[in-house]
């Protein structure tokens, strides 16, 4: 399977399951290659009025996943003008899926963002985690409507 093939693969798999945890989602439709325009990023997700915009990535082996500048300050731009919030996804092997903010990653000296395998493993949550964390909202973010 290509590497094309596995990353396509592995977005879907997130993409289901935040559908089947209640989330409204969308897989970018020219994710993962080609010559585009303007960024598409790999999945968009919104529950409870939150917007995740999220770069996934996978690794089989742990080391240094590099994101270019570009593609980087791309998906911070897109999270902006959606009013959502940018993470990376990331899966090394059989471990869980961690996320983490796209603010929170390390600069390289060229500009260019990587994740690194303790930072993750430190700084990361689990992905499902944070969906339980975006699902689950006290009740009185319910009862304020009435208090005007």
């Amino acid at each position: 399977m290509s590497h094309k093939a596995k990353g396509s693969s592995y977005e879907r798999k997130i993409a289901n399951h935040l559908w089947e945890e209640g989330f409204a989602v969308l897989r970018g439709c020219s994710s993962g290659g080609g010559v585009r325009r303007r960024y598409v990023p790999d999945i968009v997700a919104s529950i409870n009025g939150k917007i995740l915009v999220i770069e996934v990535k996978y690794r089989a082996k742990e080391g240094p996943i590099y994101i270019e500048k570009d593609k980087y300050q791309k998906l911070l731009e897109f999270a902006r003008r959606a009013s959502g919030s940018a993470y990376v996804a990331v899966k090394y092997g059989s471990d869980k899926w961690r996320v983490m903010p796209a603010e929170k990653l390390e600069e390289t000296g060229e500009g260019n963002v990587v994740v690194r395998p303790a930072t993750i493993m430190e700084a990361g949550i689990p992905l499902d985690a944070l969906i339980a964390a975006l699902k689950n909202q006290p009740i009185t973010s319910f009862m304020e409507w009435g208090q005007e």
